[in-house]
C-alpha cells in the first residue's frame, strides 16, 4: 500500500477508526521506525477487522 493509497483510506474512515489508525500510526513510529508498504497496509487490515467485529456485534448488550 502507497502512503497515497493509505491516506486516502484513512480519510474515508469514520472519526473513532481514524484515531484508532492513527494510534497505531504513532506507535509504529516511535523509536524512529518509517513505515512500509506491508506496514501500512497491516495497519489497514487490522482497522478494517476492528470495524467488521464492532459490525458483527452491535446489537452486542454485553459492554
Amino acid at each position: 500500500m502507497t502512503p497515497h493509497q493509505f491516506r486516502a483510506w484513512f480519510n474515508s474512515l469514520p472519526e473513532k477508526y481514524q484515531k484508532q489508525a492513527k494510534a497505531m500510526y504513532d506507535n509504529a513510529r516511535r523509536g524512529g521506525g518509517i513505515h512500509t508498504a506491508s506496514s501500512l497496509a497491516l495497519i489497514k487490515d487490522l482497522v478494517e477487522d476492528s470495524i467488521n467485529f464492532d459490525g458483527e456485534f452491535q446489537y452486542d448488550n454485553h459492554q
